[in-house]
């Protein structure tokens, strides 16, 4: 686990999946055992538990409290309330916090690895963390689905032998910012634009000040090379009340 200091107050680690012990699926909650009882395939099922008994692991790692006393709670942006149903963002309540949201936490798996954060950062309104690999934004009508007019200008100004490796960078960085703000694909990804040090977000005047938006290198967090991954982190804004879950 990296240290929580290490990455604006947020601890980060990279498991690989077929590492961790299934025979921990009895920690998990009934919410998150529905939501792997809906995976038709089995390894589709086992990478589920996986993530989230290594989320549970991750989050008692930083917390002290233990994994199989955490409470799932749920929050879907299209219902637009907490939910038992086992879909929507993760997130936990603590035995040890009597007030929900004082967690923040987020998990991306991309083939036979994760990458998992938690913070208890109270200036943190949201959290996203996003890993992809080479070939997640090769396939047609990509720029339409998911880049800004800004983006696509600067698409075109790429060597075409580097495009994909900027789509996929793009692509991460959306899929993290739109975690971190807490509606996921519910929010159109070519609404934002993030080719900068700072996503541009619909709704958000405050701009810049409230985000951070840090491209992560692989080896730092235990991913193999050829990953692309990002950290996205929503600042709580104190001149207005916090919209997101």
């Amino acid at each position: 686990m990296m240290p929580a200091d290490a990455h604006h107050g947020i601890s980060l680690a990279a498991v690989r999946l077929a590492d961790v012990d299934l025979g921990q699926e009895h920690m998990l909650d009934g919410a998150e055992l529905a939501r792997a009882d809906t995976f038709r395939s089995r390894g589709l099922r086992e990478r589920f538990v996986a993530g989230r008994i290594a989320l549970r692991l991750h989050i008692s790692a930083l917390t002290g409290d233990n994994p199989a006393s955490l409470k799932a709670d749920y929050f879907c942006p299209s219902c637009r309330n907490r939910n038992g149903k086992g879909h929507g963002l993760p997130r936990y309540q603590l035995p040890s916090k009597t007030t929900i949201g004082s967690l923040h936490v987020s998990l991306s798996r991309s083939g036979t690895w994760c990458l998992l954060a938690a913070s208890l950062n109270e200036g943190i309104a949201g959290i996203g963390v996003d890993i992809e690999t080479g070939s997640s934004a090769d396939f047609v009508g990509f720029e339409e689905l998911a880049m800004s007019a800004n983006e696509r200008s600067q698409l075109q100004r790429v060597p075409v032998a580097l495009r994909n490796a900027f789509q996929t960078r793009l692509w991460c960085r959306k899929e993290a910012v739109l975690k971190a703000l807490g509606t996921g694909l519910a929010t159109a990804p070519s609404l934002l634009d993030v080719s900068g040090s700072a996503p541009a977000v619909p709704g958000s005047p405050s701009g810049s000040k409230l985000w951070k938006l840090e491209d992560i290198s692989p080896a730092s967090v235990g991913l193999p090379e050829g990953f692309a991954a990002t950290l996205a982190v929503r600042q709580r804004d104190e001149a207005a009340p916090d919209s997101g879950p």
